[in-house]
């Protein structure tokens, strides 16, 4: 039976929208951009143009994989983010968002550092990693994670954009990183921030297809965070700074994980485009 794009769009909607999918619009127009090599000006000038018999199978495959509540940037095979298309899959967590805020608010701070030496604990797909480099076309970023599996996607993205000269993958544990390096401009993290009782209740997408490691962070999800704060200073220049995101509810333990330290400044709590509190940003003494 043929289909007209449009309508293609309107049926695939309704299927994902019964099923509880949030924007499903959306996660259509996404997956025929992908299948058909439009953009977004041309899939909507095009929406009269029958798909043809090989298309409609493609999207109802990648329609039934998204009613199996598989991440829609696993089902593409890449997700858009800080500017930059990049590779992702199971091997890592699906850049957010939320975590352009911290990676700004960061850049900001070393934007009078010649030449900075800036390191990214769990590092995943290498997406701070990657987007400080581009940004920064002088600066030398060391991508650290304890998971070959997300070392190899990161490799394939640093390949991908073109930041080999600049990124350096490193895998270690983030202690032995830490205590093997110095001298860093910026540290900067993204670290695990789920509280082990909220596991079970993450969205599908996330809980079943995302690495738990990268995810869960002890009983109240600051395990990775209070390591990060207590070896950071070593590693880093003095006035040297230290970029965090953290998850609900941590503006407040993690700020006085900082000033037990007695080894950074007065931090300040970045707020992201959704007005919550996403992360922190401390410079040391």
């Amino acid at each position: 039976m043929s289909i007209s794009i449009q309508n293609a769009i309107i049926r695939g909607e309704a299927r994902l929208s019964a099923a509880g999918i949030e924007n499903p619009r959306l996660a259509v127009e996404l997956m025929l951009r992908k299948i058909l090599g439009m953009n977004k000006v041309e899939l909507h000038l095009q929406g009269a143009a029958v798909l043809d018999r090989n298309d409609q199978v493609q999207l109802e495959q990648l329609i039934e994989r998204k009613l199996k509540r598989v991440p829609l940037q696993h089902i593409l095979g890449e997700t858009e983010w800080f500017g930059l298309v990049l590779k992702s899959d199971r091997r890592a967590l699906v850049p957010r968002p939320e975590t352009e805020i911290v990676v700004e608010t960061a850049l900001q701070r070393i934007a009078g550092i010649e030449k900075p030496r800036v390191a990214d604990l769990g590092t995943g797909s290498g997406c701070i990693a990657i987007a400080v480099a581009r940004e920064r076309g002088d600066a030398r970023v060391e991508a650290c994670d304890r998971s070959p599996e997300a070392l190899e996607l990161a490799a394939e993205n640093v390949t991908l954009i073109g930041v080999e000269r600049q990124v350096e993958i490193v895998e270690a544990d983030l202690r032995d990183f830490l205590a093997k390096r110095g001298e860093f401009d910026l540290i900067i993290s993204n670290p695990p921030y789920i509280r082990e009782s909220e596991y079970p209740g993450l969205m599908p997408e996330v809980r079943d297809y995302e690495p738990q490691e990268a995810l869960v962070s002890g009983a109240d999800g600051l395990d990775a965070i209070r390591e990060i704060v207590a070896l950071a200073p070593a590693a880093l220049k003095s006035g040297g700074w230290l970029a965090i995101e953290f998850g609900v509810d941590h503006a407040e333990p993690v700020t006085e994980l900082l000033a037990e330290s007695g080894k950074y400044r007065q931090p300040e709590i970045i707020i992201d485009y959704n007005q919550r509190e996403r992360g922190v940003i401390a410079q040391t003494k």
